[in-house]
C-alpha cells in the first residue's frame, strides 16, 4: 500500500475477492520476535498491549493463565501441561483469560489468537483458548488452507465432548484438549469422543437412526400439504385467466416494467466491492512488508500492529455479516494509520472528513453548518473545501440509518464509531475504540 494520499479511483486494484481462510492466513504473517523485544534498558513496560504481554509470557512457558484464574488452574497442573507440550514437536500454546463482550478482543477468542500470533512471530501456531467460563476454543494459524488436521481445533472439540454433561474444571478440559491435539490423529480423537458421547447419551449421533414419526403427525402433514397444493392451483388458474383477459400489447406480449434505479444500485454495489477488495489487498501487502522489515522502532511497530489488528477485525466482521461502505472505508483508514506508525510520523495523515475516499491530501478548513451559524474545523480535500466555501454540500460518504441514506457523520455517535470519530479526524482514539468493539455496535 502506497504512502501517497489514498485515492480510490485510478488505483490498480488487481486482487479479487479473498476467502476467509486465505485472508486469515495472509494477514497473520510472521514478524521477527526480536523486533518486539525491549532493546533499551528501562523501557516502560506498562505500555505493552495485552496481546504483547501474553506473547511475552508464552515465550517463557507455553501455558499462560490470567491472574483471575490462578487458583482455578494450579501451578502443578500448569507445569504438567507445559511439560507435555514442551516434549512434543508442535507449536501449541494454552491461554486462559477472561473474555467478555466489550473487552480488548470483544470476547472473540479468534481475535485474541490472531493478535498474539502476530506478536509470537507468525509462522505456524496452534492456540487453545479457555475463557474461564467453560468455553474452550482451538485456533490453528499459519497452516495451509487445505490442512484439515487442525490439532488445536479438534483438541478443543474433543475436550468439549469428553467433559460434556458434567461440571468440569479448567485443568481437566485443557489436559484433555492438549492430549488430543498432540495425538497422532487429532481428528480421529475428536470423532471417537463424539461417538462415545452420543452412545452414552443415547442420541444416536449425527448418523444414528432417526426417531419414528408419530402417525398422527404424518396424517396432519399430509392434510396440510394437500391444502397447500389446492390453494396454489387455484391461484395459478386465477392468474392465468387474468393474463388471457388482458389486452394484447406489442404483438400479444406484455411489456415488463423497467427498474429505473437498477443502474445506480449496480454502480453502488461495484463501488462497495472495489473498496472491500482494496482493503483485503492492503491487509495482505502490509503483512508482507512488515515481515520483510529489518529495523522498526518497537513502539512504532506496536502502534502499527494495533492499527492493522483493528483493520483486520473490521474486515473479518464484514466477511461474516456482509459489507457496508462505511466499514469498508474504515478498513482503509485504519491501514493508513498503520502506515503512518511504520513511517514514524508523529502526526498521522488525516483523511477528508466529508468523504475519506477522497484521500489524505487535506487541509484544515472551516465548515459552517447549512442554515446555521455554527462552524467546525475539519480536514477537507481541495474539492470539498471549495464546495463548503461556496456554501454547497460536498460529495459526502453515505450511510444508512432508520431506513434512509444520510451522510455518515449524521448518524448518532453512539451508533457509529465512524461518525463519533470522523474516521479519526475528530478524535485520536479510533484504533482503541475499534479494538474494544465499538465498530460492532450497529448493523
Amino acid at each position: 500500500m502506497s504512502t501517497e494520499p489514498r485515492t480510490l479511483l485510478g488505483k490498480p486494484w488487481s486482487v479479487l475477492r479473498t476467502s476467509v481462510p486465505v485472508l486469515a492466513l495472509a494477514v497473520s504473517q510472521a514478524f521477527a520476535p526480536s523486533a518486539l523485544a525491549d532493546t533499551t534498558e528501562g523501557t516502560d513496560q506498562s505500555r505493552a498491549t495485552p496481546a504483547q504481554a501474553i506473547a511475552e509470557s508464552l515465550t517463557e512457558s507455553p501455558v499462560h493463565v490470567d491472574p483471575a484464574y490462578q487458583d482455578a488452574f494450579s501451578t502443578e497442573a500448569r507445569e504438567r501441561v507445559a511439560e507435555r507440550i514442551t516434549e512434543s514437536d508442535l507449536d501449541l500454546y494454552v491461554i486462559v483469560v477472561p473474555l467478555t463482550g466489550g473487552d480488548t478482543w470483544n470476547g472473540e477468542s479468534e481475535a485474541l489468537a490472531s493478535a498474539v500470533h502476530d506478536r509470537m512471530g507468525g509462522g505456524e501456531g496452534h492456540y487453545l483458548i479457555h475463557n474461564g467460563s467453560g468455553d474452550l476454543d482451538g485456533h490453528d494459524l499459519g497452516t495451509a488452507s487445505d490442512d484439515w488436521s487442525k490439532p488445536a481445533f479438534h483438541g478443543a472439540l474433543t475436550a468439549s465432548y469428553e467433559t460434556m454433561g458434567g461440571q468440569s474444571l479448567i485443568p481437566t478440559e485443557v489436559e484433555v484438549a492438549v492430549e488430543a491435539a498432540l495425538s497422532d490423529d487429532p481428528e480421529a480423537a475428536y470423532e471417537t469422543a463424539m461417538d462415545a458421547y452420543h452412545e452414552k447419551s443415547g442420541t444416536g449421533g449425527p448418523s444414528g437412526p432417526a426417531p419414528a414419526m408419530d402417525p398422527a403427525l404424518l396424517n396432519l402433514g399430509a392434510v396440510v400439504l394437500m391444502g397447500a397444493v389446492g390453494v396454489g392451483l387455484c391461484l395459478f388458474l386465477v392468474r392465468a385467466r387474468r393474463r388471457s383477459a388482458a389486452p394484447a400489447r406489442r404483438g400479444g406480449r406484455r411489456s415488463a416494467p423497467i427498474a429505473q434505479h437498477a443502474a445506480f444500485d449496480n454502480a453502488d454495489r461495484a463501488r462497495l466491492e472495489t473498496v472491500v477488495q482494496s482493503g483485503a489487498h492492503d491487509l495482505i501487502e502490509l503483512g508482507e512488508r512488515l515481515q520483510a522489515a529489518d529495523l522498526i522502532d518497537p513502539q512504532n511497530l506496536s502502534r502499527a500492529l494495533d492499527a492493522r489488528d483493528a483493520a483486520a477485525r473490521v474486515h473479518d466482521r464484514m466477511v461474516a455479516e456482509g459489507p457496508t461502505l462505511p466499514d469498508a472505508v474504515g478498513v482503509l483508514v485504519l491501514l493508513d494509520l498503520a502506515e503512518d506508525a511504520l513511517a514514524g510520523r508523529r502526526t498521522p495523515r488525516r483523511p477528508c472528513y466529508a468523504n475519506p475516499l477522497h484521500g489524505t491530501g487535506t487541509k484544515p478548513t472551516q465548515w459552517r453548518e447549512f442554515g446555521g451559524s455554527r462552524t467546525i474545523r475539519v480536514p477537507l480535500c481541495a474539492e470539498c473545501a471549495r464546495a463548503v466555501r461556496g456554501r454547497v454540500r460536498p460529495t459526502v460518504l453515505p450511510d444508512h440509518h432508520d431506513g434512509s441514506e444520510i451522510p455518515y457523520f449524521e448518524v448518532p455517535a453512539k451508533e457509529s464509531v465512524w461518525s463519533a470519530t470522523g474516521y479519526g479526524t475528530l478524535r485520536e482514539d479510533l484504533v482503541e475504540r475499534v479494538l474494544r468493539g465499538d465498530h460492532a455496535g450497529r448493523r
